[in-house]
């Protein structure tokens, strides 16, 4: 269960853009130098829904060279990338404990020494996870 960040959405107006890897809110637009894990290498934004309302968040997935194996994207190839709890945004009596449907990989980067640290979007690992709850084009409403 993720903390609920009242004390951050209560003084913005706006809802967050997206939701860090720590379910903290963002408001700024999506970005991989703003995720959370200062070591990532791969970072990608994934639509989930939670599983009780079905209330969608775009959060943030990064793995980093410390990490052990598998990879983001062995995750998201092996359709295994999950994200767990939703942010706690209290939207359904069960929202805070509940787990989460990931829906569909909404971007997907990397950086390696090939690429002179720079980040590169790689559009093939952009796919849908669940084909039976995602519609498309519900991305636009998160």
């Amino acid at each position: 269960m993720h903390h609920h960040y009242k004390d951050i959405r209560d003084r913005i107006a706006e809802s967050p853009k997206w939701w860090d890897e720590e379910a903290v809110p963002r408001y700024c637009d999506f970005s991989p130098k703003e995720t959370a894990n200062i070591y990532r290498n791969e970072v990608a934004l994934v639509l989930i829904a939670c599983q009780a309302c079905e209330r969608r968040f775009k959060v943030a997935f990064s793995r980093g060279a410390f990490h052990s194996h598998p990879t983001l994207e062995a995750y998201i190839r092996n359709g295994s990338l999950h994200y767990g709890d939703p942010p706690n945004v209290e939207c359904c009596p069960a929202g805070a404990t509940m787990n989460c449907d990931d829906l569909k990989v909404l971007e997907y980067w990397r950086q390696s020494k090939q690429t002179g640290y720079e980040w590169v979007r790689v559009p093939e690992l952009e796919v849908v996870l669940d084909a039976e709850l995602y519609v498309e084009g519900e991305e636009n409403d998160a």
